[in-house]
């Protein structure tokens, strides 16, 4: 074989599961279900599925409730933030964060402030404001606006995946809309998790009570 055969090289290795559900292969989650599949859900099956959420918004933390999801790893993050498919992968991040956002009562706006607007469109091109919708107190109540709610614990997994996956201003604007519109209604506890999620360094699960914990070590000094 001749030097310099690209055919001598092996095959770049396939892109982690995370990638693949979100990129153009659409790849299936454990229940058969594409991610296009799981954006179509009207706000009753999102509300009454509990296992999509853990696709749609990976952790590297093992979930109780599905154990059996998919974890976020080193090597999916670098598909997210360095990969020639980033801009794909994080402008489809944002649509199932707009959808859930929706169904929290939230509208996601956003101000291109691309100079060159014949450029390739990213996912860090815009400034997002997000704000409560015409539906927000039916929506709110039905999910979030409560003292306790099973969504709590997605609102905060969804602020951390956020983050890790390269769209922490969409994080921090979720986070502070959520405490603009919360009141006194949420509980003191499920305000702290948002929090840590929102603005603890990433190698620090929200779970997590001690500041000097290991924690995920691969997320080490990463911001």
């Amino acid at each position: 074989m001749a030097d310099g055969d690209i055919s001598s090289f092996p095959p770049a290795p396939p892109l982690p599961f995370i990638a693949r559900f979100y990129g153009t292969e659409e790849a299936k989650d454990l229940e058969g279900r594409t991610l296009s599949q799981i954006l179509r859900f009207d706000d009753d099956k999102l509300e009454r599925s509990h296992d999509y959420i853990q696709n749609l918004f990976p952790l590297p933390e093992r979930s109780p409730v599905n154990p059996d999801a998919p974890l976020l790893d080193q090597a999916t993050r670098s598909a997210f933030l360095y990969s020639p498919v980033r801009n794909h992968l994080r402008a489809r991040l944002l649509e199932a964060f707009k959808r859930m956002a929706a169904f929290y009562g939230f509208t996601l706006d956003t101000n291109d402030t691309t100079d060159n607007h014949d450029a390739a469109k990213t996912a860090i091109s815009y400034r997002y404001a997000i704000t409560p919708s015409l539906n927000f107190f039916a929506n709110a109540r039905q999910t979030w606006l409560t003292r306790g709610d099973h969504n709590h614990l997605r609102i905060t997994r969804i602020i951390r995946c956020l983050r890790i996956l390269g769209l922490e201003p969409v994080a921090l604007a979720f986070y502070q809309a959520l405490i603009d519109n919360s009141g006194d209604v949420v509980s003191a506890r499920s305000k702290m998790y948002w929090q840590r999620a929102a603005e603890r360094p990433l190698h620090l699960p929200p779970a997590e009570s001690d500041e000097d914990a290991t924690g995920i070590e691969w997320l080490n000094g990463v911001s």
